[in-house]
């Protein structure tokens, strides 16, 4: 092997783990959204958000526009459960499932698909009740100083169920409680629609 050669090698390889350590990097980012969404530290979510945000999108509810409205969004979740007395502040459980993460050639932005799970418990009224719901996100990712954050959120929401009926009685219970957003939601995209955020991936085997 010549020096150029193996000088090829390493770069090669040094690429390589700085690849790996990025999709790890977004991938731990996206699950510690999660987690803060499970412990309603939505202060601290939204700063996972990068300064130069696109936007903060569910299907159920609209589109809210920059670090701004995602601010908006969380703020307003926030609010919602500080006003809740704490016997119905309950379970929240947003599991962050199958995710997909690919890497822009500039290894600067990137993006990642995911299932959300979720198991809440949500007050109507005076009474409180279990939902069971689902979500895809195709999100967007940024690295700026290092640091791995969010660009764009996307995320379909399939049901939001009640935990007595299911998903084939009742498909959506709006749970949400938020305040408008800069673009309302257009038309129902929840199950059985049939609708879903196309992959943001080729096949990877027939690249169609």
């Amino acid at each position: 092997m010549t020096i150029e050669e193996l000088e090829a090698k390493v770069k090669y390889l040094e690429d390589k783990i700085r690849s790996l350590e990025d999709i790890d990097q977004i991938k731990e980012l996206q699950r510690i959204y999660g987690y803060y969404l499970d412990n309603r530290m939505y202060d601290e979510a939204i700063d996972l958000f990068s300064e130069d945000t696109e936007s903060f999108e569910i299907s159920s509810v609209g589109v809210f526009k920059g670090k701004e409205g995602a601010r908006k969004f969380l703020t307003n979740m926030k609010n919602n459960a500080l006003k809740k007395p704490e016997w119905a502040r309950g379970l929240s459980l947003h599991m962050q499932l199958q995710g997909v993460v690919h890497l822009n050639p500039t290894g600067i932005t990137a993006r990642g698909r995911w299932q959300c799970w979720m198991c809440l418990n949500q007050t109507f009224g005076k009474e409180l009740r279990a939902i069971w719901g689902l979500g895809v996100f195709e999100n967007d990712y940024i690295k700026e100083n290092g640091k791995w954050l969010f660009k764009r959120l996307r995320v379909n929401i399939r049901f939001m169920s009640p935990y007595e009926d299911g998903w084939l009685k009742t498909p959506f219970i709006n749970a949400s409680g938020q305040s408008q957003a800069d673009i309302p939601a257009i038309g129902d995209m929840t199950y059985p629609s049939g609708y879903d955020i196309p992959l943001h991936y080729k096949h990877p085997i027939t690249g169609k």
